[in-house]
């Protein structure tokens, strides 16, 4: 039996105050008949939520699978009766898209040129955040679409490759590798290095720590940037060089500071289109084909009767 969505949101809130007192006050109603309602939810579910006593609430393993899912459900439908309730007002319809701050800017570029004949008022709403973020978001329905680069491999998501670039090294001009056309992570021992946080892109900056640690190439001290600006200011000061993803090194460019990309395979960055694997909103569908054909226009994304080879 699936649960009801007032016993969802009794559990939520117990989730998030960890108290049945607390819980119940916000809910507007009493402690015995929110205990009644989470225990009519575990019985439904079949698992335990909640492990309570006399001292303290806490949530199960299951307990803290199922509020993630629970709230993430809640959102796909609160975001349903939204659309919904556009349609019926007849409101012109607004496409959700996400983007990492260090994407490539010919890509975000591309995707706000895009123009759909059936939606000719569809407006865009971006939205800029890290790559684990804008995953997350996608699968909760707060974003329609995303470019991201090297997303999470996750089921529940349609990744489409759209672009790949080497990630890329600014350094002063005078560091004898700014005289190559492409530099090694070997050409940098003894120097300071400059990374993005490793939570904007986890699978990237573990990849850049374990080629340095593969050809025992270590930084003098690591640094972490959310900028360009940042990097301008630690490259000019001496503190190193900093490895940067083309989003980056297309803001760096300048007399003072030298960029080359790296020749490690492992260290090329692809970027992918995402949406979630059961989007079945034709405007989200229609508009990724169409920024489809815009950023690939040699592949072959139809077939000779005209139907799209891609699963969007």
């Amino acid at each position: 039996m699936l649960p009801d969505i007032r016993l969802l949101i009794a559990a939520i809130t117990v989730a998030d105050e960890l108290n049945f007192t607390r819980a119940a006050e916000r809910l507007k109603i009493t402690q015995p008949a929110l205990s009644k309602q989470i225990a009519e939810l575990e019985r439904r579910v079949r698992f335990i939520i909640f492990k309570r006593n006399q001292k303290k609430v806490e949530l199960t393993d299951a307990g803290q699978v199922f509020i993630r899912g629970s709230k993430d459900a809640l959102a796909i439908l609160e975001k349903s009766v939204r659309l919904a309730r556009g349609a019926h007002e007849n409101v012109r319809p607004v496409l959700t898209i996400g983007h990492s701050p260090y994407v490539d800017p010919a890509l975000v570029s591309a995707i706000l040129s895009v123009h759909l004949p059936i939606n000719p008022d569809l407006r865009l709403r971006m939205e800029s955040m890290f790559a684990l973020d804008l995953a997350h978001s996608l699968l909760a329905a707060e974003l329609d679409l995303a470019i991201i680069t090297e997303p999470p491999n996750n089921p529940l998501l349609t990744n489409v490759e759209i672009a790949t670039a080497p990630l890329c090294v600014a350094m002063p001009v005078e560091h004898p590798a700014a005289q190559r056309r492409s530099v090694s992570i070997q050409d940098f021992c003894g120097v300071g290095w400059m990374i993005f946080p490793r939570k904007s892109h986890p699978a990237i900056y573990e990849r850049v720590l374990e080629a340095g640690r593969d050809a025992n190439v270590s930084p003098v001290e690591l640094h972490h940037y959310l900028s360009p600006q940042e990097v301008v200011q630690l490259i000019e000061e001496n503190f190193g060089i900093a490895f940067v993803p083309k989003g980056v090194s297309e803001q760096l460019k300048s007399r003072e500071i030298a960029i080359r990309p790296l020749s490690e395979p492992r260290l090329q960055l692809k970027s992918y289109l995402v949406l979630r694997a059961d989007q079945s909103s034709r405007i989200v569908n229609e508009f990724g084909r169409a920024f489809l054909k815009k950023v690939l226009p040699d592949a072959k994304i139809a077939d000779s009767n005209g139907q799209m080879l891609l699963k969007l």
